[in-house]
Parts: C-alpha cells; sequence; structure tokens
C-alpha cells in the first residue's frame, strides 16, 4: 500500500475530465465562494470596529473602499479569476484567525467563571475550522485545476489483489488501501490527517 499512496483520484468522481460542470471540485468552489462572501462581511466588520474613533469622513472613505475591493474580490473569486485565488483564500484565513481569537476569548471568560461563553467557544471554534479547511483547499492541485478550468485527465485504477478504494475522512481524495493492513499511524499522503479514527482503532484493537 506504501507504493501505491500517491495514486489517488478524486472522491466521487468517474475516470474523465474534471472540467465537468457536475465534479465535485466545481461543487465545492461554490461552497467557498458563499464562504468568502461571509468572511468579507466580518472582515468588513473588523474594520468598522478598528476605524471607529476615527472621523465620520475617514470611516466612511476606508469602510467605502474597502467593501468595494471585497466585493470586487468576491465577484472575481466566484467567476474563478486567477488574479484572485490566493487572495480569496487569505480573506477567508483571517476571518479563521479572527475566529480562532474570539474562541480563545470566549475560552479564557469560561475559566474566569462565566459559564455561558461556553457556547460561544464552540461556535467560534466550530467557524474557525471550517474556514481554515476552506483555506487550505487553496492548496489543493485538483481544486487549482478546477478553478484555472484546466482539463485533467484522471485515468481509473488498477487495484491489486486485497486492495479497495476507501475516501479519506478529511480530504477529497480516494485512496488505493488495503484494509487488513491499515491502521491509526497511516495517513493520507494529501492532507496528512490519520486515515482511521484512534479511538475507533482501538476499540477494534481490543476486541
Amino acid at each position: 500500500m506504501a507504493g501505491r499512496a500517491d495514486e489517488m483520484v478524486i472522491a466521487g468522481m468517474k475516470p474523465h475530465s474534471i472540467a465537468n460542470s457536475a465534479n465535485p471540485f466545481l461543487a465545492l468552489h461554490r461552497g467557498i465562494s458563499f464562504i468568502l462572501f461571509v468572511d468579507s462581511l466580518i472582515i468588513l466588520l473588523i474594520v468598522s470596529q478598528l476605524v471607529y474613533g476615527f472621523s465620520n469622513s475617514t470611516q466612511t472613505t476606508v469602510m467605502g473602499v474597502l467593501a468595494a475591493l471585497l466585493m470586487i474580490n468576491w465577484l472575481a473569486y466566484r467567476n474563478r479569476h486567477p488574479m484572485v485565488y490566493w487572495l480569496g483564500a487569505a480573506v477567508i484565513g483571517l476571518a479563521g484567525a479572527f475566529f480562532a481569537i474570539n474562541a480563545l476569548t470566549a475560552l479564557y471568560s469560561v475559566i474566569t467563571g462565566n459559564v455561558s461563553s461556553l457556547l460561544w467557544v464552540f461556535l467560534f471554534t466550530w467557524a474557525m475550522f471550517g474556514s481554515f479547511r476552506r483555506s487550505l483547499s487553496h492548496f489543493h492541485p485538483g481544486y487549482k485545476n478546477a478553478y484555472a478550468g484546466r482539463v485533467e485527465e484522471i485515468p481509473g485504477l488498477e487495484l491489486e489483489p486485497g486492495e479497495m478504494l476507501a475516501a479519506c475522512p478529511h480530504c477529497m481524495a480516494v485512496l488505493a488501501i488495503r484494509p487488513d493492513l491499515l491502521n491509526s499511524k497511516d495517513d493520507c499522503p494529501y492532507c496528512k490527517l490519520p486515515l482511521v479514527n484512534s479511538q475507533l482503532a482501538s476499540k477494534y484493537e481490543e476486541e
């Protein structure tokens, strides 16, 4: 299995061109575009708090220019313009950092006795991981190709005896694996995260 770890196809994708409009990367792009729009609004909210102490004219200018830039960035990203590919990822990552800071602030509030902030810990943590995962999707070569509209033929995999196709639970990759050899130490060759849940693995090892 180790020698074939780099042989993967995209989860749910048939062995044909990824330029097909029904492929999962383009569906992922639509979802990320929506997240980019929401995160852009969050960036505007953050900046509005930062410029609150300035004059009204300064606030209006800064917010107007920033809103225009973020809107142009979102429209260009939605239309898959190559120049804003990493800029879109940066905006989503920046919003993720904002969620992380707020999650830590809420956690500190819980530690100091404000139990009602526990809900905000979960919400901000969930939003943080969601934003970071979507930002990291931009490093996936398949997503880059789909975003750029490049045609890439994906060949079918010829499975060896005892092998089967299984999807990585963390990213959009299907791998050729040997179930009898898979353990909690095996990582996905792309996202480097474990293919098997450690608790699930320990449960079956005990049995």
